[in-house]
């Protein structure tokens, strides 16, 4: 029994500290979001979406292309913040074998 107790609180806490943090893009400046992706290598950013009201996006940006490494590459992409509708992030996008990500 004290096995399985220590099991699932060594399991709870390694899931907490492997969970990446969230935050809503349009709260937080551009250089703000820039100072908090380079602090934690990578993180989960919400916003609106562009094209359809009252949907709400999501999706994971990182700091460098290791944090991609077996989840495709890293591409240059724009989120809306409180001071600029297109501030510049990184993600990692899935290689398709078609065209210049084929590998």
């Amino acid at each position: 029994m004290k096995k399985i107790i220590l099991l699932t609180a060594l399991t709870l806490s390694a899931s907490s500290a492997m969970a990446m943090s969230r935050y809503d893009s349009h709260n937080m400046t551009c250089s703000a979001l820039h100072d908090k992706i380079a602090e934690e290598g990578e993180i989960v950013l919400r916003y609106p979406s562009h094209g359809v009201n009252n949907l709400m996006m999501y999706d994971r940006y990182v700091s460098n292309s290791a944090a991609c490494v077996n989840r495709g590459v890293m591409s240059s992409a724009t989120v809306p913040t409180s001071d600029n509708p297109s501030c510049k992030v990184q993600r990692c996008v899935s290689t398709t074998g078609k065209g210049h990500n084929r590998k």
